[in-house]
């Protein structure tokens, strides 16, 4: 295409996901071109088939914004507040890149205190060493996260929401499932503390922390990912075409491990795979789904450490999980910063 109007699809990593959004739009007259792993997409329109191609205007991206929300994505089209017709795409990538360095830095802002909270809470407390005790504590620790959640990870959560609500396994359902899963039953247990005694997990505590991990993995997951976009932009071929069924199958293996063993397994379990994986796979030492085969052999130890190996995970089961897949992160960061922009990025 020689004219068009760039989006941006926020954190888009399954090339099935992206070949059915392709068809939609062209079903609804619509000319693409979807880049799954530069996060972005090109759309034009032309008045007859093979005729010439023109950008698009703001209510036929408005459109194409409603069909790719039933794909679990938002796109993003503008910097700042203005529609450009014949937008740049580096500004657009520059813009998304800006704006989750900032989340995850605002996010840091209230998760580090929250987590110090979380671990000098034994210093912190009142009237012994009961879970009332620790109300107070625990319940700054509900406040930062919370709004550190809704400040700093919003676009993942609503597309989470998306995904859910159009049966989409996607890396923002992944992280929300986790967050939900981390903060609400955590806050229910504070929150009873006001009439009870002791919340439904008992001295053990909640589990915001494993909710800050989660949240600060996705957000520094998507700034690099957004800061190499056009070094990742047209590598399709690099990456697993089974994203989506990767995240669908790890889900519902934590979720059965949750059930069997304990929740707080599950969750942990959950957390070891990072959101992105996928394109962790442009990588030349992990091309392809082996960007995720570390994570398959640590949740071996992982799970049954304890029972073969004497070592027991279960007081810092949050730590591990989230240390080893922020090396993963990492790994995969390092990676890309290595590579050539590739042509047409």
């Amino acid at each position: 295409m020689h004219h068009g109007t760039y989006v941006i699809l926020d954190g888009l990593q399954d090339p099935r996901l992206g070949r059915g959004l392709s068809a939609a739009w062209t079903r609804a007259g619509l000319l693409n071109e979807v880049d799954v792993t530069g996060q972005c997409a090109r759309l034009a329109i032309a008045d007859t088939p093979g005729g010439e191609e023109r950008s698009l205007n703001e209510a036929q991206v408005d459109r194409a914004a409603k069909i790719a929300r039933r794909f679990a994505l938002e796109p993003r089209d503008r910097v700042g507040s203005t529609f450009v017709r014949d937008n740049d795409i580096q500004a657009l990538r520059r813009q998304l890149t800006y704006e989750y360095k900032s989340r995850l830095a605002t996010a840091l802002v209230f998760v580090l205190p929250a987590l110090a909270v979380h671990y000098l809470a034994p210093l912190l407390v009142v009237g012994g060493d009961t879970a009332r005790a620790y109300r107070f504590p625990w319940l700054i620790e509900l406040l930062l996260v919370g709004w550190a959640c809704l400040a700093g990870g919003w676009p993942i959560l609503w597309q989470g929401v998306l995904a859910a609500l159009h049966r989409r396994a996607t890396p923002d359902l992944l992280t929300s499932l986790i967050i939900m899963a981390g903060f609400i039953p955590s806050a229910l247990g504070v929150l009873s503390l006001v009439t009870l005694k002791n919340p439904w997990f008992g001295d053990t505590g909640p589990s915001f922390h494993a909710v800050s991990f989660a949240l600060i993995l996705a957000l520094y997951q998507r700034w690099t990912v957004h800061r190499h976009a056009a070094k990742l932009a047209g590598r399709l071929e690099w990456i697993s075409p089974h994203a989506g069924r990767v995240i669908l199958i790890w889900l519902l293996f934590s979720v059965v491990v949750a059930l069997t063993t304990e929740w707080r397994t599950g969750l942990s379990l959950a957390m070891l795979l990072p959101p992105l994986f996928a394109l962790g796979g442009v990588v030349p030492a992990t091309p392809r789904l082996a960007a995720a085969l570390p994570v398959f052999g640590f949740a071996v130890v992982f799970l049954m450490g304890p029972q073969i190996l004497d070592v027991d995970f279960n007081s810092i089961r949050f730590e591990v999980a989230a240390s080893f897949a922020f090396v993963l992160a990492v790994t995969y960061h390092w990676g890309w910063r290595r590579l050539p922009v590739a042509s047409g990025g």
